[in-house]
Parts: structure tokens; C-alpha cells; sequence
């Protein structure tokens, strides 16, 4: 695994007209399908449906971490990747994402984490 400044994308969907379409296997499978895709190593997958409402899925990554929830009931997707590996491509997964929930709109903010591989970085100084 390539390391490099960790990254916290986060992205929000509104407006997705196809994600009523989808029931939370199909949302769960979507989201793994995506990552994988955009190069992401699963090694655990954990995911809560609420009955008559949305999801939120944990994607344990060997490249870090992927959180998703969705609301179907106001077609609103939030999704969080946190990685430092130039092997995940964070954004193709949410663009494909937002393709297949057919987002409207989209919002995707990257946020630079601290490196804790880093022997430049000492919390304690």
C-alpha cells in the first residue's frame, strides 16, 4: 500500500431520484461495489437498516474506513471516505455513486487529516 497525506472525503447527495429503488441489500452491495471499484480493500462490512427508513453501512477498509447513510424518504445520501492510500480513488466511488442514486445535486468537501505515519508528527509538541 502506497501512503500518502490522509484524506476525509465527504459527500453529500440530494435529490436522488433512483435511490428509492434500491432496498438497503441493494444499497449496501452498491456502496461495496463502488469502492472496490475505485480500488478499496474490504475486510469487514457492517451495515444497520431501519425498518421504514434508511441505512448506514461501515465499510472497514485495509485502506482505512467508508460510511454511508441514506434517507430515502427525502432522497439525501451522506458518504464519508477517510484514506491515505493513492490506491483508493475516493472520488471515482462517489461519482459512480451519485450516478447510480441519480443525485441531483452534489456536495463533496476534502478534508486533510492529520498523518500519523508521519515522524514529523508528534501530537505531544
Amino acid at each position: 500500500m502506497i501512503h500518502e497525506q490522509p484524506v476525509l472525503y465527504s459527500a453529500d447527495f440530494a435529490r436522488c431520484q433512483a435511490l428509492s429503488a434500491f432496498d438497503s441489500d441493494a444499497v449496501a452491495v452498491a456502496f461495496a461495489a463502488a469502492l472496490e471499484g475505485a480500488g478499496a480493500t474490504i475486510v469487514q462490512q457492517v451495515c444497520h437498516a431501519y425498518p421504514g427508513a434508511g441505512l448506514t453501512c461501515v465499510l472497514v477498509l485495509r485502506e482505512s474506513h467508508a460510511v454511508l447513510h441514506t434517507w430515502p424518504e427525502t432522497g439525501t445520501v451522506n458518504i464519508d471516505i477517510f484514506s491515505c492510500s493513492t490506491r483508493l480513488k475516493s472520488l471515482a466511488a462517489i461519482d459512480e455513486l451519485g450516478r447510480l442514486f441519480a443525485a441531483r445535486d452534489v456536495t463533496i468537501q476534502e478534508i486533510p487529516r492529520a498523518d500519523g505515519h508521519s515522524p514529523d508528527h508528534d501530537p505531544r509538541r
